[in-house]
Protein backbone atom coordinates (compact mmCIF):
# COMPACT_ATOMS: atom_id res chain seq x y z
CA UNK A 1 0.00 0.00 0.00
CA UNK A 2 1.27 3.93 -0.72
CA UNK A 3 1.40 6.08 2.30
CA UNK A 4 1.93 9.37 2.88
CA UNK A 5 3.60 10.22 5.96
CA UNK A 6 3.14 13.87 7.47
CA UNK A 7 5.01 14.99 10.27
CA UNK A 8 6.59 18.16 11.30
CA UNK A 9 4.39 21.44 10.74
CA UNK A 10 5.07 25.00 12.51
CA UNK A 11 3.21 24.57 15.99
CA UNK A 12 5.21 24.34 18.83
CA UNK A 13 4.91 20.63 19.25
CA UNK A 14 6.76 20.60 16.29
CA UNK A 15 9.41 18.08 18.05
CA UNK A 16 7.00 15.50 19.18
CA UNK A 17 5.19 15.45 16.02
CA UNK A 18 8.69 14.86 13.74
CA UNK A 19 8.76 12.20 16.47
CA UNK A 20 5.77 10.33 16.07
CA UNK A 21 6.30 10.66 12.41
CA UNK A 22 9.96 8.64 13.20
CA UNK A 23 8.18 5.77 15.15
CA UNK A 24 5.08 5.20 12.86
CA UNK A 25 7.70 5.67 9.47
CA UNK A 26 9.93 2.87 11.07
CA UNK A 27 6.83 0.82 12.04
CA UNK A 28 4.81 1.57 8.08
CA UNK A 29 7.87 0.39 6.21
CA UNK A 30 8.28 -2.72 8.65
CA UNK A 31 5.11 -4.28 7.72
CA UNK A 32 6.06 -3.55 3.71
CA UNK A 33 4.61 -0.78 3.25
CA UNK A 34 5.26 1.86 0.53
CA UNK A 35 6.32 5.39 2.16
CA UNK A 36 6.78 8.52 1.39
CA UNK A 37 7.16 11.51 4.36
CA UNK A 38 6.32 15.25 3.97
CA UNK A 39 6.76 18.28 5.93
CA UNK A 40 3.68 20.08 5.57
CA UNK A 41 5.26 23.60 5.98
CA UNK A 42 8.10 23.43 3.81
CA UNK A 43 6.04 20.86 1.51
CA UNK A 44 9.85 18.53 1.53
CA UNK A 45 10.33 15.46 2.35
CA UNK A 46 11.75 14.26 5.93
CA UNK A 47 13.61 11.16 4.61
CA UNK A 48 17.10 11.28 3.23
CA UNK A 49 18.65 9.99 0.16
CA UNK A 50 18.97 6.53 1.50
CA UNK A 51 15.17 6.76 2.57
CA UNK A 52 16.03 6.79 6.56
CA UNK A 53 14.06 9.55 8.83
CA UNK A 54 15.90 12.98 8.94
CA UNK A 55 17.62 14.22 12.14
CA UNK A 56 15.90 17.52 12.59
CA UNK A 57 17.44 20.76 14.77
CA UNK A 58 16.49 22.09 17.68
CA UNK A 59 17.02 25.24 19.08
CA UNK A 60 18.41 26.14 23.10
CA UNK A 61 15.56 25.24 24.78
CA UNK A 62 14.60 21.97 23.12
CA UNK A 63 11.91 23.09 20.20
CA UNK A 64 12.94 21.85 17.14
CA UNK A 65 13.46 24.54 14.62
CA UNK A 66 10.86 25.29 11.61
CA UNK A 67 12.06 25.61 8.40
CA UNK A 68 11.06 28.66 6.28
CA UNK A 69 7.69 28.35 5.73
CA UNK A 70 6.60 28.01 2.03
CA UNK A 71 3.56 29.36 -0.19
CA UNK A 72 -0.14 28.25 1.38
CA UNK A 73 -0.40 26.28 -1.63
CA UNK A 74 2.69 24.16 -1.59
CA UNK A 75 0.87 21.03 0.05
CA UNK A 76 -1.88 21.26 -2.42
CA UNK A 77 0.21 21.21 -5.04
CA UNK A 78 2.44 18.15 -3.68
CA UNK A 79 -0.82 16.01 -3.47
CA UNK A 80 -1.76 17.48 -7.15
CA UNK A 81 1.32 16.38 -8.61
CA UNK A 82 1.15 13.07 -10.60
CA UNK A 83 3.69 11.34 -8.09
CA UNK A 84 1.16 11.70 -5.31
CA UNK A 85 -1.95 10.33 -7.53
CA UNK A 86 -2.22 6.76 -6.85
CA UNK A 87 -1.75 7.29 -2.20
CA UNK A 88 -4.17 4.93 -0.88
CA UNK A 89 -4.34 6.99 2.61
CA UNK A 90 -2.59 9.79 4.24
CA UNK A 91 -1.69 9.11 7.56
CA UNK A 92 -1.39 12.39 9.70
CA UNK A 93 1.45 12.45 12.61
CA UNK A 94 0.80 16.39 13.08
CA UNK A 95 0.10 17.96 16.79
CA UNK A 96 -1.25 21.42 17.62
CA UNK A 97 -2.16 24.27 14.97
CA UNK A 98 -2.27 23.28 11.28
CA UNK A 99 -2.98 19.86 11.44
CA UNK A 100 -5.26 19.10 14.67
CA UNK A 101 -7.52 22.11 13.56
CA UNK A 102 -9.44 20.87 10.82
CA UNK A 103 -7.68 22.99 8.53
CA UNK A 104 -5.43 19.80 7.01
CA UNK A 105 -8.44 17.17 7.09
CA UNK A 106 -10.58 19.98 5.32
CA UNK A 107 -7.58 20.07 2.43
CA UNK A 108 -7.03 16.58 2.39
CA UNK A 109 -10.90 16.15 1.74
CA UNK A 110 -11.15 18.66 -0.62
CA UNK A 111 -8.63 16.59 -2.82
CA UNK A 112 -9.98 13.49 -2.20
CA UNK A 113 -7.30 11.95 0.30
CA UNK A 114 -8.31 9.21 2.49
CA UNK A 115 -6.77 10.42 6.03
CA UNK A 116 -6.31 8.77 9.20
CA UNK A 117 -8.27 10.35 12.44
CA UNK A 118 -11.08 12.65 12.80
CA UNK A 119 -12.32 14.63 9.55
CA UNK A 120 -12.40 18.19 9.57
CA UNK A 121 -15.41 19.53 11.88
CA UNK A 122 -14.30 16.83 14.58
CA UNK A 123 -10.48 18.05 14.40
CA UNK A 124 -11.88 21.61 14.95
CA UNK A 125 -14.40 21.38 17.76
CA UNK A 126 -11.70 19.31 19.61
CA UNK A 127 -9.74 21.84 19.08
CA UNK A 128 -11.39 24.63 21.22
CA UNK A 129 -10.82 22.95 24.53
CA UNK A 130 -14.10 25.22 25.46
CA UNK A 131 -16.28 23.95 23.06
CA UNK A 132 -15.88 20.74 23.98
CA UNK A 133 -16.08 21.15 27.73
CA UNK A 134 -19.52 22.65 27.17
CA UNK A 135 -20.91 19.44 24.83
CA UNK A 136 -19.56 17.86 27.27
CA UNK A 137 -21.22 19.99 30.30
CA UNK A 138 -24.10 19.63 27.85
CA UNK A 139 -24.06 15.29 27.99
CA UNK A 140 -24.10 15.54 31.66
CA UNK A 141 -20.12 14.85 31.91
CA UNK A 142 -18.17 16.19 34.45
CA UNK A 143 -15.85 19.01 34.03
CA UNK A 144 -13.82 21.61 36.12
CA UNK A 145 -15.26 25.51 36.17
CA UNK A 146 -13.39 27.53 33.45
CA UNK A 147 -13.38 30.39 31.63
CA UNK A 148 -12.20 31.70 28.60
CA UNK A 149 -10.35 34.86 27.66
CA UNK A 150 -9.24 36.75 24.35
CA UNK A 151 -5.91 38.06 25.73
CA UNK A 152 -2.26 40.15 23.93
CA UNK A 153 0.48 39.36 25.64
CA UNK A 154 0.91 43.18 25.74
CA UNK A 155 -1.71 44.21 27.44
CA UNK A 156 -3.55 42.26 30.46
CA UNK A 157 -6.45 44.43 31.04
CA UNK A 158 -7.09 44.93 35.15
CA UNK A 159 -10.18 44.19 34.71
CA UNK A 160 -9.69 40.45 33.68
CA UNK A 161 -7.45 39.63 36.17
CA UNK A 162 -10.02 41.43 38.76
CA UNK A 163 -13.02 39.00 37.41
CA UNK A 164 -10.71 35.88 37.59
CA UNK A 165 -10.10 36.59 41.34
CA UNK A 166 -13.78 37.37 41.74
CA UNK A 167 -15.05 34.44 39.72
CA UNK A 168 -12.35 31.49 40.71
CA UNK A 169 -10.68 29.97 43.98
CA UNK A 170 -7.00 29.34 43.33
CA UNK A 171 -5.23 27.57 42.48
CA UNK A 172 -6.16 28.15 38.90
CA UNK A 173 -5.33 26.34 36.00
CA UNK A 174 -4.08 28.65 33.10
CA UNK A 175 -3.84 27.46 29.20
CA UNK A 176 -3.71 28.03 25.72
CA UNK A 177 -7.61 27.11 24.90
CA UNK A 178 -6.10 25.78 21.50
CA UNK A 179 -3.15 23.89 22.23
CA UNK A 180 -1.59 20.90 23.50
CA UNK A 181 1.57 19.02 25.20
CA UNK A 182 0.89 21.35 28.31
CA UNK A 183 2.75 23.90 26.67
CA UNK A 184 2.66 27.79 28.20
CA UNK A 185 0.39 25.80 31.12
CA UNK A 186 0.47 27.57 34.33
CA UNK A 187 -0.70 26.90 38.19
CA UNK A 188 -1.75 29.84 39.46
CA UNK A 189 -2.27 29.99 43.53
CA UNK A 190 -2.66 33.42 44.07
CA UNK A 191 -3.85 36.82 42.56
CA UNK A 192 -0.10 38.31 42.38
CA UNK A 193 0.66 35.50 40.06
CA UNK A 194 -1.74 35.63 37.59
CA UNK A 195 -0.83 38.65 35.15
CA UNK A 196 2.38 36.79 34.75
CA UNK A 197 0.84 33.54 33.54
CA UNK A 198 -1.31 34.88 31.11
CA UNK A 199 0.95 36.90 29.77
CA UNK A 200 3.10 33.95 29.05
CA UNK A 201 -0.32 32.27 27.68
CA UNK A 202 -1.56 34.72 25.45
CA UNK A 203 2.14 34.80 24.07
CA UNK A 204 1.87 31.50 22.66
CA UNK A 205 -2.24 31.76 22.30
CA UNK A 206 -4.26 34.78 22.17
CA UNK A 207 -7.03 32.05 23.09
CA UNK A 208 -6.64 31.80 27.36
CA UNK A 209 -8.76 29.30 29.40
CA UNK A 210 -8.82 29.72 32.78
CA UNK A 211 -9.55 26.78 34.85
CA UNK A 212 -10.38 25.56 38.42
CA UNK A 213 -7.82 23.35 39.45
CA UNK A 214 -8.75 19.88 40.68
CA UNK A 215 -6.33 18.10 43.02
CA UNK A 216 -6.46 14.30 41.91
CA UNK A 217 -4.90 11.52 39.76
CA UNK A 218 -4.02 12.09 36.06
CA UNK A 219 -5.78 9.20 33.48
CA UNK A 220 -6.76 8.81 30.24
CA UNK A 221 -9.09 6.76 28.24
CA UNK A 222 -8.27 6.11 24.74
CA UNK A 223 -11.09 4.90 22.23
CA UNK A 224 -10.47 3.12 18.85
CA UNK A 225 -13.33 2.61 16.61
CA UNK A 226 -15.73 3.93 19.05
CA UNK A 227 -14.21 0.93 21.47
CA UNK A 228 -12.47 2.51 24.83
CA UNK A 229 -8.86 1.04 25.07
CA UNK A 230 -7.53 -0.23 28.73
CA UNK A 231 -7.26 3.19 30.92
CA UNK A 232 -3.90 4.62 32.29
CA UNK A 233 -2.81 6.04 35.25
CA UNK A 234 -0.19 8.83 35.29
CA UNK A 235 1.84 9.22 37.90
CA UNK A 236 4.73 12.52 37.89
CA UNK A 237 7.46 13.52 39.92
CA UNK A 238 6.43 16.42 38.84
CA UNK A 239 3.57 19.07 40.52
CA UNK A 240 1.96 19.06 36.76
CA UNK A 241 2.17 16.84 34.15
CA UNK A 242 4.24 19.25 32.33
CA UNK A 243 6.30 18.94 28.86
CA UNK A 244 8.55 18.04 30.53
CA UNK A 245 7.05 14.79 32.39
CA UNK A 246 5.55 14.00 29.48
CA UNK A 247 8.67 13.58 27.22
CA UNK A 248 11.53 12.89 29.62
CA UNK A 249 12.52 9.31 30.35
CA UNK A 250 12.05 8.99 34.08
CA UNK A 251 10.23 11.57 34.62
CA UNK A 252 6.96 9.99 34.90
CA UNK A 253 5.35 6.68 36.10
CA UNK A 254 2.58 5.26 33.65
CA UNK A 255 -0.27 2.62 35.26
CA UNK A 256 -1.82 0.06 32.43
CA UNK A 257 -4.52 -0.55 33.37
CA UNK A 258 -5.23 2.44 36.01
CA UNK A 259 -5.77 0.57 39.38
CA UNK A 260 -9.13 1.59 39.77
CA UNK A 261 -12.51 -0.07 40.31
CA UNK A 262 -13.89 -2.33 37.74
CA UNK A 263 -17.15 0.06 38.21
CA UNK A 264 -15.34 2.97 37.95
CA UNK A 265 -12.74 1.96 34.84
CA UNK A 266 -16.65 1.24 33.06
CA UNK A 267 -18.09 4.80 34.25
CA UNK A 268 -14.54 6.54 32.83
CA UNK A 269 -14.45 4.48 29.40
CA UNK A 270 -18.10 4.97 29.01
CA UNK A 271 -17.41 9.07 29.10
CA UNK A 272 -14.72 8.81 27.12
CA UNK A 273 -16.97 6.96 24.26
CA UNK A 274 -19.49 9.22 24.88
CA UNK A 275 -17.02 12.19 24.43
CA UNK A 276 -15.91 10.38 21.32
CA UNK A 277 -19.86 10.13 19.68
CA UNK A 278 -20.63 13.77 20.72
CA UNK A 279 -17.73 15.46 19.05
CA UNK A 280 -17.92 12.86 16.32
CA UNK A 281 -14.16 11.65 16.27
CA UNK A 282 -13.20 8.67 14.02
CA UNK A 283 -10.10 6.54 14.24
CA UNK A 284 -8.17 6.55 17.19
CA UNK A 285 -8.70 9.77 20.11
CA UNK A 286 -7.96 9.97 23.62
CA UNK A 287 -9.93 11.91 26.65
CA UNK A 288 -7.60 13.36 29.61
CA UNK A 289 -9.59 13.25 33.33
CA UNK A 290 -8.64 14.25 36.31
CA UNK A 291 -9.93 11.79 39.10
CA UNK A 292 -10.67 13.42 42.69
CA UNK A 293 -10.32 11.74 46.20
CA UNK A 294 -14.01 11.25 45.98
CA UNK A 295 -13.65 9.15 42.47
CA UNK A 296 -15.58 12.14 40.47
CA UNK A 297 -13.70 12.47 37.59
CA UNK A 298 -13.67 15.61 35.17
CA UNK A 299 -12.75 15.85 31.51
CA UNK A 300 -9.91 18.31 30.59
CA UNK A 301 -9.63 17.96 26.96
CA UNK A 302 -9.89 15.55 23.80
CA UNK A 303 -6.71 14.64 21.83
CA UNK A 304 -7.98 13.65 18.15
CA UNK A 305 -4.32 13.16 17.12
CA UNK A 306 -2.78 11.13 20.16
CA UNK A 307 0.95 11.14 20.19
CA UNK A 308 2.72 8.03 18.78
CA UNK A 309 6.25 7.95 20.68
CA UNK A 310 7.62 5.55 22.35
CA UNK A 311 6.48 7.33 25.80
CA UNK A 312 2.72 8.36 24.21
CA UNK A 313 -0.18 7.23 26.10
CA UNK A 314 -2.23 6.15 23.35
CA UNK A 315 -0.24 3.18 21.72
CA UNK A 316 0.27 2.44 25.90
CA UNK A 317 -3.54 1.54 26.14
CA UNK A 318 -3.70 -0.45 22.80
CA UNK A 319 -0.61 -2.50 23.78
CA UNK A 320 -2.50 -3.16 27.71
CA UNK A 321 -5.50 -4.12 25.23
CA UNK A 322 -3.31 -6.73 22.99
CA UNK A 323 -2.38 -4.60 20.59
CA UNK A 324 0.72 -4.08 19.28
CA UNK A 325 2.44 -0.98 18.19
CA UNK A 326 2.36 -2.35 14.23
CA UNK A 327 -1.05 -3.26 15.01
CA UNK A 328 -2.58 -0.07 15.98
CA UNK A 329 -1.21 1.46 13.14
CA UNK A 330 -2.67 -0.94 10.43
CA UNK A 331 -6.08 -0.49 12.44
CA UNK A 332 -5.63 3.25 11.69
CA UNK A 333 -5.25 2.97 8.05
CA UNK A 334 -7.95 0.21 8.18
CA UNK A 335 -9.96 2.36 9.65
CA UNK A 336 -9.05 5.69 7.55
CA UNK A 337 -10.16 3.61 4.32
CA UNK A 338 -13.41 2.45 5.68
CA UNK A 339 -14.62 5.91 6.06
CA UNK A 340 -17.97 7.10 4.32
Amino acid sequence: MKILLLAGGESNERAVSLDSGQAIYESLQKVGHIVYAIDPVSGKSLLNSDGSYIDYPTDESGRAIVPPKASGWSLAKTLGSPAFQDIDVVFIAMHGGFGEDGMLQCLLEIAGKQHTGSEMEASAIAMDKAIAKRLCISAQIKTAQFMLYRLSASDIPDEVLNEIDDKFNYPVIVKPNDGGSTIALSKVDKKEELKEALEKCAAESPNVLIEKFISGREITATVLDGEPLPIVEIVTQNELYDYEAKYKKGQTEYIVPAKISDELTKKIQKAASDIYKIIGCKGLARSDFILDENDDFYFLELNTLPGMTELSLAPMAAKASGLEFEDLINRMIESALQKE
